[in-house]
């Protein structure tokens, strides 16, 4: 699933990079054991998925979201729990900041409007 977000990156396709995106974390639910977080997880990402597409379309996001992801994969290659564990929050956290983004602007467009 990251090997496919990488080419979806490099054909700079942002909506082949949010399919295979999904497919990435949906993999790593799964890989969690945990049938609650599994669920949860995949509650919250349906929930989110129209901004989830949009934030996508950010200058440089396809390729911070990559290097996330490298950071996520690296660090279970290599069997570092905590490592893996820092580099999904931060991962999470990222995401929240740029849903606070978008809110933002869309107040402001309302605003204006």
């Amino acid at each position: 699933a990251h090997a496919a977000c990488r080419d979806r990156l490099e054909a700079d396709d942002a909506n082949g990079y949010y399919y295979e995106n999904g497919l990435f974390h949906h993999c790593l639910y799964r890989a969690s054991h945990n049938a609650f977080l599994t669920e949860e997880a995949t509650r919250l990402h349906a929930i989110l998925k129209p901004y989830r597409r949009l934030q996508l379309h950010v200058r440089h996001r396809m390729h911070s979201s990559y290097a996330e992801h490298e950071a996520i994969v690296a660090a279970i290659e290599a069997g570092d729990a905590a490592a893996a564990e820092q580099a999904l929050k931060d991962h999470v956290h990222i995401q929240g900041e740029r849903f606070t983004d978008l809110v933002a602007n869309i107040e402001r467009l309302h605003e204006v409007g």
